[in-house]
């Protein structure tokens, strides 16, 4: 699957700013990101020329471009280093940065274009805005009379379906074009999995309303019980 779309991200904070591109790259290995994090002595704050070097470096790649912030001036800072360059294939997205980078950069590795990567961090945010039902309602395994067709198995990881193992079943769940859904939450959204809470040891239920993902439902179920980090 081509990656199409690299990742900036911006923080008052050099450490934060490397660190969590570490974790973005666990998820999504084939992605490119940035970190463009504090001043050029190390101290805290951000630099019009890290930003705008980040962006060239990942264009100069022809990759398009979501550009995430921390909090206040970086924004600040984002905004005039767009104004002053009017690329279309550049864009940024007020979201929470943790989430909306985790989300984005899985969004990336499943081959999602611009918006649709900038879409994904977009809509981590509402994780934390909406409840959601996360009652697992099958009983039993296979198509019942609705036609929903089900798994119910136990989780292998010792993380739960936590980080990596959530990035994994989320790429399972992309290469699906039908809704598979895991406690009732998008298979294919790693925040909506993580949300969750799932622990080692606790049963979890995979669904779809959808023939063509029968066989989606049937490697997500197999390879949560084996195993996947």
């Amino acid at each position: 699957m081509t990656v199409s779309v690299g990742l900036v991200l911006v923080s008052h904070s050099d450490l934060l700013a490397r660190g969590l591109a570490e974790l973005a790259g666990q998820m999504a290995p084939d992605v490119s990101v940035i970190p463009a994090g504090g001043l050029d002595d190390g101290t805290i704050g951000t630099s019009y020329e890290k930003i705008e070097g980040a962006i060239k470096e990942l264009r100069s790649q022809r990759l398009s471009v979501l550009v995430l912030t921390d909090i206040g001036s970086a924004t600040m800072t984002v905004e005039a280093v767009l104004e002053a360059d009017e690329d279309r294939e550049v864009v940024f997205e007020d979201v929470p940065f943790v989430e909306g980078a985790v989300a984005a950069s899985v969004s990336a590795q499943q081959g999602g274009d611009l918006w649709e990567v900038a879409a994904a961090a977009t809509a981590s945010a509402a994780i934390f805005v909406e409840k959601i039902d996360t009652d697992p309602t099958p009983e039993r395994d296979g198509e019942d009379a609705n036609g929903v067709f089900k798994r119910e198995v136990v989780v292998a990881d010792e993380e739960g379906l936590h980080a990596r193992p959530a990035a994994k079943v989320a790429a399972l769940a992309g290469q699906f074009e039908g809704e598979i859904l895991i406690n009732g939450v998008p298979a294919d959204s790693i925040m909506s999995i993580m949300s969750l809470g799932i622990k080692k040891g606790e049963s979890v239920t995979v669904t779809t309303d959808d023939a063509k993902c029968w066989s989606g439902v049937d490697r997500i179920a197999e390879a949560i019980a084996a195993g996947l980090d």
